[in-house]
C-alpha cells in the first residue's frame, strides 16, 4: 500500500539572491563575450550550443526529481511532464540548427522545428495545474480573471510594439503566426503566478517562486522573439536570447531546491 503524499506545512528553504545574481551577472558576461571578443562564426556556434544545452539539462534534472517522487500518484507525474516540457525545447533547438546547418537555403522560422517549441506549453502547464489541483482543487474567481487577464495584456503588448516597430505595419503571417506563441507562453506565466500563490506558506513555496521567476524570463523572451521574427530582426547573438538562458538557470535553480527538500 502506497503511503499519503504528504508534504509538512512549513520548512526553511530560503532563496539565495546571490544564485540569483551570479545568474544575472553570467549571461550578461555570456553576451558580452559573444558579441565582441569572438568572431561571428565562433558566436553563432557558441550560442547555439548553449540554446539546446539549457533546456537538456532542466530536462535532465527535472527528470531526477521525478524519479525521487517516484510511487507517488501526483508529484511523479507532474515532474515527468515538466521534463518533458523541456526535452521539447530540447528537441526544438536541434531541428533548428539543423535548419541553420544543413538546409541554409530555408528559414528555420516557422519550420518543423516550431512543433517542438510548441509543444511545452501544453506540457508545462500540465505540470503546474497537477499540482495546483493536488494543493487547490477550486481556483476563486480572482485568480480565473487574472489567469485570463494577463495572456490578454501580454499579446496586446506584443500587438502594440509590433505596430510601433515600423511605421504603417500590417499584419502578416509571422505576426498571427507569432500570437499563438506569446499567448499559450503568457497563460503558462498566468498560471505559474497563481500556483506561486497557493504555495508561498509551503513546503514547495520558495521553489515555485524560481520556478515563476524563470518562467517569466522566458515569457519575455518569446515575446519579444516573435516581434523580432515579425521583421525579420533574430540572430543567434540579440539579447533577447539572455531572457531564456536566464530563465532555463533559474528554473534548474528551482529544481535544485525542489529536490533538496525531498
Amino acid at each position: 500500500m502506497k503511503e499519503p503524499e504528504i508534504v509538512p506545512d512549513k520548512i526553511k528553504n530560503p532563496i539565495d539572491y546571490r544564485v540569483l545574481l551570479g545568474i544575472a551577472a553570467l549571461v550578461i558576461i555570456f553576451h558580452v563575450v559573444i558579441n565582441y571578443f569572438t568572431t561571428q562564426d565562433n558566436a553563432d556556434t557558441i550560442a547555439s550550443i548553449f540554446s539546446f544545452l539549457n533546456p537538456l539539462i532542466v530536462s535532465i534534472i527535472g527528470f531526477i526529481v521525478a524519479f525521487r517522487y517516484k510511487g507517488t500518484a501526483v508529484f511523479q507525474k507532474a515532474y515527468l511532464v515538466l521534463s518533458a516540457g523541456f526535452f521539447m525545447i530540447f528537441l526544438g533547438e536541434i531541428t533548428y540548427l539543423l535548419y541553420d546547418l544543413f538546409i541554409p537555403n530555408v528559414d528555420p522560422y516557422p519550420s518543423i522545428a516550431d512543433i517542438f517549441f510548441f509543444a511545452q506549453y501544453p506540457l508545462i502547464l500540465s505540470h503546474l495545474i497537477i499540482n495546483m489541483r493536488f494543493f487547490s482543487p477550486k481556483l476563486n474567481k480572482i485568480s480565473k480573471i487574472w489567469i485570463i487577464l494577463v495572456p490578454i495584456s501580454i499579446v496586446a503588448m506584443y500587438t502594440i510594439i509590433s505596430q510601433e516597430t515600423v511605421e504603417n505595419f500590417e499584419p502578416n503571417f509571422d505576426f498571427y503566426y507569432g500570437v499563438i506563441f506569446v499567448c499559450f507562453s503568457s497563460l503558462t506565466f498566468s498560471v505559474a503566478v497563481i500556483g506561486a500563490i497557493i504555495f508561498k506558506e509551503g513546503v514547495i513555496g520558495k521553489a515555485w517562486i524560481l520556478l515563476v521567476i524563470g518562467i517569466l524570463f522566458n515569457t519575455i523572451g518569446d515575446t519579444w522573439y516573435y516581434n523580432l521574427e515579425v521583421f525579420g530582426q533574430y540572430n543567434l547573438e540579440h539579447i533577447v536570447n539572455l531572457f531564456w538562458y536566464a530563465g532555463y538557470w533559474v528554473i534548474i535553480y528551482a529544481l535544485i531546491k525542489h529536490k533538496n527538500i525531498l
